[in-house]
C-alpha cells in the first residue's frame, strides 16, 4: 500500500501545475450555465452537470494553465517517431485513457449518441494537442491522443452496455 507520502509526492504536481485549479475554475464556470443547457437540451440536470464536470476534468488536466513548458519541436500529427510509439502502452497512456472514459460515458449519455460522443471527443483530443503545440502548454503527443480517443470510446462503450441492460431489465 502506497504511503501517503508517495500519494501526496504523485498528486502534488497536478495542483502546482494548474490541473486541479483549472478544472475548478471551469467546472464551476460550466456549471454556471447547467440550468440553460439542461433545459435547451432536454436532459436531466444532473446529466447536464455531470457532462459539464466531465469536460471539465478534461479540459484541467490536458491544458494546465500555468504549465507552459511544452518542448514540441515538430507539429505532432505529421511527426512519424512520435506516431510509431503511440500505440505503447505505459502509465501515462493509461492515465489519458482513464482521464476519458468518464467523458465519454456522460457526454454518450448526453447526446443520446455514443459513436457522436466518441467522435467529438476525439476531436477534442486532437484540438488539444494542437493547442499544446501553439501555446506550448504541455507536450502533444499522437500517444495522448490515441489514448485520449481509447477512453472515450471506452467510456462510449460503457454507455452503451448500461443502456441495453437498462432496457432489457425494464421488459
Amino acid at each position: 500500500m502506497p504511503s501517503l507520502d508517495s500519494l501526496t509526492a504523485f498528486v502534488q504536481p497536478f495542483v502546482t501545475n494548474g490541473a486541479l485549479p483549472t478544472t475548478l475554475v471551469v467546472g464551476f464556470l460550466l456549471t454556471l450555465f447547467s440550468r440553460y443547457i439542461a433545459r435547451g437540451s432536454g436532459r436531466t440536470l444532473g446529466l447536464t452537470i455531470a457532462t459539464l464536470w466531465s469536460l471539465a476534468l478534461v479540459t484541467g488536466f490536458t491544458l494546465r494553465l500555468g504549465d507552459a513548458n511544452g518542448t514540441a519541436e515538430y507539429i505532432w500529427f505529421l511527426d512519424p517517431v512520435l506516431w510509431a510509439d503511440s500505440v505503447v502502452v505505459g502509465a501515462n497512456w493509461i492515465l489519458n485513457a482513464v482521464l476519458f472514459i468518464p467523458a465519454g460515458f456522460t457526454l454518450a449519455m448526453f447526446l443520446r449518441s455514443p459513436i457522436r460522443a466518441a467522435l467529438t471527443l476525439s476531436f477534442a483530443s486532437f484540438m488539444i494537442e494542437t493547442v499544446q503545440q501553439i501555446t506550448s502548454v504541455g507536450i502533444p503527443d499522437p500517444s495522448d491522443f490515441v489514448a485520449n480517443t481509447a477512453g472515450a470510446a471506452i467510456g462510449a462503450l460503457i454507455a452503451v452496455v448500461l443502456l441495453a441492460v437498462r432496457r432489457v431489465t425494464r421488459r
